[in-house]
């Protein structure tokens, strides 16, 4: 840590200064602000272009299938290729996909946001969020390359870089190759796109700073997930893994107010909350996920745009409860569901971001307002332990080889490979082997450099804002390091969380064992089962390995024995160290916060009891062996007390290893950085024009609710065009703002057919037809928008994008005709009757349409599902109520007389119709009404 130490030298004494000077008792609030902390907020858009493969969920190329190009890769051959699908399916000219399907639309768009906050003297921090799949350390430094060159003063180790985690946008920024596999190959000219964006957003939260008050606090949520390893059985049968919703529920809110004028004004909010984005399946549609929608629902009730950031995001899955009703026929599932299920789930997180928001206005959160507070931060190159210096992937767990079933690292990437299922006994050899007090190492694993992590390096951050503290791993952790490293460096000495622990829900039984719960058992059964036997020595390693403590495993001394177990329980190093900032001589934090995604990616990062209880998925991904996450988290803690002025970290051991590894590293983005440049700009400069001038081609019709409205037009190629489209309302005469693309508004690119169409771009020859579609409908939950629905009323689509003609990439600007959006006419009016008193009733009943008609490949019934994952973008309402009915009687001496209808019974009984013979009783359309306004479209009669 050797080349951050001079600047979190001058930060510390710095916050230390600033927190000892009060402020005076009577000054105003622009006076307090004198001195103090400024922020500012930027916002970029960052949709890279359609064309590319979205994300991981992405299809894979006809013809160049990804289980097959990944197998040809291992098997060394070449990957097969289909020429009459290549000839006959979208393609993309300029090139944005290789292994991947291209995408051939935007679902919503992608965003780049950055607040920028300082103290008085002191560096400015940048908190920066994109919507990437990784955060990779790459990309990060060619953005301080670029903010460098525009004399912008944050550097890299000035910010604290968060990603979405998002599954279905592209991703084309890292050199590791083994990331490729679940996304597509690296572009530089999206690397080149993302730092422009990057450096953009922090640009002008910079350039915009402005005397704030800052409030924080913890809101209680975790409805919405589910914890993704969930239960296990370790391999010596005693119980593992997590319950079904153990994750961290505390979603942490920052709001940030201007106080630059006389009151003070939204400025920007910060979140921190863990849970994929994976909401979809293979659409090929770029998309936000839930964030865009989540950004949009806080941005228009704050006033304030939001810059999210993950949290115990390795273990935090959307929820997949499909028992669990949250509204007429929808239920708690969001994972894989689809794109209205993941606006509801985004809704459900608004909300309780809104509840932190107007909890800190009310100043009634965990940090009250502050004007006047230490801005700092510490930015930390760790090398690996010396008992595992380099980043690995598949690690296997060496008993089962013993036993004869052999594990081959990589061969399975990224997961251990085996050719048949572990036996669960234990090897007599290998625990004979323990026994005897021979260190054989527990597992063994393959390099992950190059292939997943870019560094043979832990890139580590600590923020310090007054009482708060931001601490970044760059991995993806599950919750058990998330809750240590909070536990660890609050204001609350002695609260360490160790890590999930089954033991107090085990019996030991007259003979020694113990009765455990089955953890594979569903969550309302498996805190009162009994059922698993766990032998005694079992149950104590289980204990041992969560609770003790795990000081001096990363000692030099030790690492001939670091991952080898040691048969007596009392000797093994457990989870986490047991070493808190207040030891270190800090008082701690009022509030904590961990942060996933962040930084760089050293994979997912499990616990010690975790690693060791079996083979799995996330424990593949762990990057610097069994105590990877005490490793991060302890190294955290002494980051975080050094900002409150304790000593700093002395350097580790490997340190003239992480030195050269930083001058490689370094070496290598500058490289980048030029060819990336290089490339984007090169690309440009080869574009052909593009066929025919930007104008209409079909116009929007006139549409009921329950159904979408579509513009198509003529626009730019997907080098250049990447429309911008919103949809305006008609408001007394005035054209107003009604829906943009944060998902509201999809935008889809009629693709070239066939590898020849590249022929045709290159000759002008290529027309580049867009279409932009709007759904109307009422919605589930109804606060989707103010009014519940999309009105009744007059709208128009609007577009900006840009054309390559004449040699030049120009704007162009285009609105559809208007059209207009009506009341849904399906409300069913059945069983007309007349009773014996000559009153009239009937039933009634609005049961929604699921989808409607288009050509757009991700929309359509699949006929399958409760809840339909494909029918809609948008969380369409299922039923409404019918709340008003009238009766319109026909008298036969020519007369006519209209009546209420009133329900009773289920039925609606139009009592004062005393219909007699010769009269005549009709339900007019639009006589029957349901709570969103929608109405009957046809008339229903019956005569005495």
């Amino acid at each position: 840590m050797q080349r951050v130490r001079t600047r979190v030298v001058a930060l510390t004494v710095l916050a230390l200064l600033l927190a000892a000077v009060p402020l005076a008792a009577q000054a105003s609030r622009r006076a307090a602000s004198v001195g103090g902390v400024r922020a500012g907020v930027g916002v970029v858009d960052a949709t890279w272009n359609v064309g590319a493969s979205a994300g991981q969920y992405a299809s894979d190329r006809p013809g160049l299938e990804g289980e097959t190009w990944a197998g040809s890769l291992q098997d060394g051959n070449a990957p097969d290729v289909d020429p009459t699908r290549l000839a006959t399916e979208d393609f993309d000219p300029n090139l944005h996909s290789v292994k991947r399907a291209p995408s051939y639309g935007v679902e919503s768009r992608l965003s780049v946001r950055a607040i920028v906050v300082q103290s008085a003297g002191g560096a400015p921090i940048a908190l920066l969020k994109s919507d990437n799949y990784l955060a990779q350390d790459l990309l990060v430094r060619r953005v301080g390359q670029l903010l460098a060159a525009q004399g912008s003063a944050v550097t890299p180790d000035h910010i604290l870089y968060s990603a979405t985690h998002n599954h279905s946008s592209p991703y084309y920024t890292t050199a590791s190759w083994g990331v490729w596999l679940f996304q597509d190959v690296m572009d530089l000219r999206m690397l080149e796109f993302q730092a422009r964006a990057m450096a953009q957003a922090i640009r002008r939260g910079e350039e915009n700073l402005r005397p704030v008050r800052m409030g924080a606090t913890t809101v209680e949520a975790g409805g919405d997930y589910r914890n993704a390893p969930g239960g296990a059985i370790a391999d010596d049968g005693s119980p593992s893994g997590y319950p079904q919703y153990e994750n961290d529920k505390g979603m942490v809110v920052i709001r940030f107010d201007d106080i630059s004028g006389d009151t003070p004004k939204p400025l920007a909010v910060w979140m921190n909350y863990g849970v994929h984005p994976e909401s979809l399946d293979g659409y090929d549609l770029i998309t936000g996920d839930y964030i865009s929608p989540l950004q949009r629902f806080v941005e228009r009730e704050t006033g304030a745009p939001l810059v999210f950031s993950q949290g115990d995001v390795g273990s935090s899955e959307p929820a997949n409860d499909t028992k669990d009703t949250i509204g007429p026929g929808v239920v708690r599932a969001f994972s894989h569901y689809g794109y209205a299920q993941t606006e509801r789930h985004a809704r459900l997180l608004a909300d309780k971001v809104v509840e932190g928001y107007r909890q800190i206005g009310a100043d009634e959160g965990t940090i009250p307002w502050t004007t006047n507070f230490p801005v700092a931060m510490f930015d930390g190159w760790v090398p690996g332990p010396v008992s595992h210096p380099y980043p690995a992937v598949s690690n296997c767990r060496t008993e089962p080889t013993v036993e004869g079933n052999p594990g081959v690292p990589i061969a399975g990437l990224p997961d251990c490979a085996r050719p048949g299922d572990s036996n669960d006994n234990a090897s007599p050899v290998f625990e004979s082997l323990k026994m005897h007090g021979i260190p054989v190492p527990e597992h063994y694993d393959g390099p992950s450099h190059g292939a997943v992590e870019e560094n043979y390096r832990i890139h580590l951050q600590a923020v310090r804002l007054g009482d708060i503290l931001l601490a970044s791993c760059s991995c993806e952790p599950q919750v058990d390091l998330i809750k240590n490293l909070e536990s660890r460096t609050n204001d609350k000495a002695g609260d360490i969380y160790d890590g999930f622990d089954w033991a107090p829900y085990c019996d030991q039984q007259p003979d020694g064992t113990w009765k455990c719960p089955n953890p594979g058992l569903p969550e309302s059964k498996v805190f009162s089962d009994r059922s698993l036997s766990v032998t005694d020595a079992a149950y104590k390693r289980m204990v041992a390995q969560v609770h003790n403590d795990a000081k001096g495993w990363d000692a030099p001394e030790n690492a001939p024995f670091a991952n080898a177990e040691p048969a007596d329980p009392a000797q093994i190093k457990g989870n986490f160290t047991k070493e808190e900032v207040q030891q270190l001589g800090a008082p701690g934090y009022k509030l904590t916060v961990g942060l996933g995604h962040t930084g760089d990616y050293n994979g997912y990062t499990v616990s010690y009891r975790m690693f060791m209880s079996f083979d799995h998925y996330r424990k593949a991904l762990t990057a610097y062996g069994p105590h990877t996450a005490d490793y991060m988290a302890t190294r955290l803690v002494r980051m975080a007390a050094a900002l409150q002025g304790a000593p700093l970290p002395a350097d580790e051991p490997l340190q003239a290893f992480a030195n050269v590894d930083e001058v490689r590293q370094e070496a290598q983005a500058q490289a980048l950085g030029h060819a990336a440049s290089a490339a984007y700009d090169g690309w440009d400069a080869t574009l052909p024009d593009d066929a025919g001038k930007a104008e209409a081609v079909e116009q929007p019709k006139d549409m009921t609710r329950f159904d979408a409205a579509s513009f198509t037009w003529r626009g730019g190629n997907n080098d250049v065009d990447q429309p911008l489209v919103g949809v305006e309302r008609n408001v007394d005469g005035t054209w107003r703002p009604y829906a943009d693309q944060s998902g509201e508004v999809q935008t889809i690119l009629h693709l070239p057919k066939g590898v020849q169409s590249l022929v045709n771009y290159r000759a002008n020859q290529q027309e580049w037809l867009w279409t932009a579609n709007f759904e109307a409908a009422d919605w589930f939950p109804r606060n989707v928008t103010p009014d519940g629905q999309v009105p009744t009323g007059t709208y128009r689509f609007v577009v900006q994008g840009h054309q390559h003609t004449g040699g030049t990439t120009h704007q162009y600007r285009l609105a559809s005709n208007p059209f207009t959006v009506r009341p849904w006419e399906g409300v069913t009016v059945q069983d007309v009757q007349v009773g014996p008193d000559g009153a009239v009733s009937f039933t009634a009943a609005a049961t929604y349409p699921r989808t409607y008609k288009t050509s757009i490949k991700a929309i359509g019934d699949d006929g399958n599902n409760p809840i339909c994952k494909t029918c809609t973008f948008r969380p369409w309402a299922s039923t409404g109520q019918v709340v008003s009915a009238t009766v319109t009687i026909h008298r036969a001496d020519g007369t006519t007389a209209t009546v209420p209808a009133t329900l009773t019974g289920g039925r609606w009984v139009a009592s004062d119709a005393h219909l007699a013979p010769g009269d005549r009783a009709v339900i007019e359309r639009g006589a029957v009404v349901d709570s969103f306004g929608e109405i009957n479209g046809a008339d229903a009669s019956v005569a005495a």
